[in-house]
């Protein structure tokens, strides 16, 4: 099992499928729900309870993805053959999604975007899931381990920036005009998927070889019902899940009200909020992962993960409202500091793959794609809650559907959802994170026994990974 020998050619080929991925679940967060009430005409209580209902129907797949390549036996290995696979379908399912064909009514638009929604997800997950248990397989040392996840956080903002950069220059080709920005969200869907598969066969030919065919018996379903519960029953993984979860629902509030804070409330142009705000935050969290990486070397993963996200809370809860209409000052150094702290999200994966250490030695067994299943499933629950939510509050602080111009009340309780509303998950989920009862000492000492048990098993079998 290759540590701190790990070449960076295989560290950055493995993140790089994270590129594609992050630009699509971006794409997805900030511009479907305002591309479901302007291009397919439905209200966005309907939109958001549509999303939300294909997102919790497809979390149902992640587990279920990751037991799958647990115990997929090929010669490309158990992750590889689902990340190249996954890499295609996502992309044609995105570029359909975005491209719909004509809508009789509100209803036939609720249900073309259930089921071509859904359909993404599935194919995502076939990707994803299996491209985040791979991960913890690579190495066990725990600064390298680091370091590849840091890797794959930081081709995750190159995504993101992807996701600004793709509509902004497909719009500067487009003549505005009736259905012009229905066209540019096609062309800028159709793009991002290219970015998909291209990144996913990157990092299918950079991790050949490291791959091994599963060990694990043929699965079958009482097998993976008890596997699941077996998960689900992890002391250390019960609370790293659930400050995911609420964390992630905020991410997912912050991404679907986001053109709607700054357009309604702060009064700028979408390509100023893309180019001047979301673009700076995107380069600085990618800029700030060598930061985290070494703070988490020094100080512990679980300090630096619950210093970063508490403040990251605070600082929106604090500073969102109080910014004045037409002003980018505030907005853009919200985005630096902010910026520089949401770069410690990736410690939370490193996390899990610790956790999943501790299940082997406790159980013995090999369940690391059922964990970055389960870890999938709870993304999103929250992103399927954060959609939901953002869809009832729209609604609830009185947001008119196509108006270019909403109340002032209107425009304070969008800035009290932005601010005061994303930050408490924030500040909630880095609370109970710090109670998560696995610390430094703990993962040594799993680490030491994993290493006994390999040791042997080679001796035994010439079998290395």
């Amino acid at each position: 099992m290759p540590d701190r020998s790990l070449p960076w050619r295989v560290t950055a080929g493995y993140g790089a499928a994270e590129m594609g991925i992050a630009a699509v679940d971006f794409f997805l967060q900030v511009t479907l729900l305002k591309f479901a009430t302007a291009v397919l005409g439905v209200s966005a209580g309907a939109a958001g309870a549509a999303i939300a209902l294909a997102v919790l129907w497809d979390a149902v797949t992640d587990p279920v993805m990751g037991s799958i390549s647990d115990h997929t036996r090929s010669a490309w290995g158990r992750r590889r053959p689902y990340i190249a696979l996954g890499g295609v379908a996502t992309a044609v399912a995105f570029a359909w999604l975005f491209t719909p064909p004509e809508l009789a009514s509100a209803t036939t638009g609720i249900a073309f975007l259930l089921v071509a929604y859904l359909t993404v997800n599935t194919a995502l997950t076939v990707l994803s899931v299996p491209h985040a248990a791979l991960g913890g397989e690579l190495t066990s040392c725990p600064a390298t381990r680091t370091r590849l996840y840091g890797a794959r956080f930081a081709f995750a903002n190159l995504g993101l920036v992807a996701a600004i950069l793709v509509p902004g220059v497909v719009a500067a080709g487009i003549t505005p005009g009736p259905g012009a920005a229905a066209h540019r969200t096609s062309l800028s869907a159709a793009a991002i998927g290219l970015i998909l598969v291209a990144t996913a066969l990157v990092t299918v030919l950079a991790t050949r070889g490291r791959d091994v065919p599963s060990r694990e018996p043929a699965l079958t379903v009482g097998g993976f019902v008890r596997s699941f519960l077996a998960v689900l029953a992890n002391r250390p993984f019960r609370p790293l899940l659930a400050a995911f979860v609420i964390g992630s629902i905020g991410r997912a509030l912050n991404a679907s009200t986001a053109l709607f804070y700054y357009e309604h409330r702060l009064r700028l142009d979408e390509s100023d909020v893309f180019l001047k705000v979301l673009l700076p935050f995107t380069l600085v969290i990618a800029a700030s992962i060598i930061g985290w990486s070494w703070l988490a070397e020094r100080v512990g993963r679980k300090p630096a993960a619950t210093t970063g996200f508490f403040l990251l809370g605070l600082l929106g809860a604090v500073f969102y409202p109080l910014f004045p209409a037409g002003s980018l000052a505030g907005p853009m150094a919200a985005a630096v500091i902010g910026g520089l702290l949401v770069g410690a999200a990736f410690l939370l994966d490193a996390t899990v793959a610790d956790v999943v250490d501790y299940d082997e030695v406790t159980s013995g067994r090999h369940r690391e794609g059922l964990y970055f299943g389960v870890w999938r499933l709870g993304s999103k629950v929250a992103r399927a809650a954060g959609i939901a939510l953002s869809g009832v509050l729209l609604e609830l602080v009185g947001y008119v559907q196509g108006a270019a111009q909403q109340s002032d009340a209107t425009s304070v309780g969008l800035a009290l959802i932005f601010g005061p509303g994303v930050g408490a998950f924030f500040m909630v989920g880095a609370v109970i994170y710090a109670w998560v009862p696995l610390d430094e000492r703990t993962t040594s000492k799993v680490r030491r026994i994993l290493a006994r048990r390999r040791a042997r098993r080679a001796d035994a079998t010439g079998v290395t990974a």
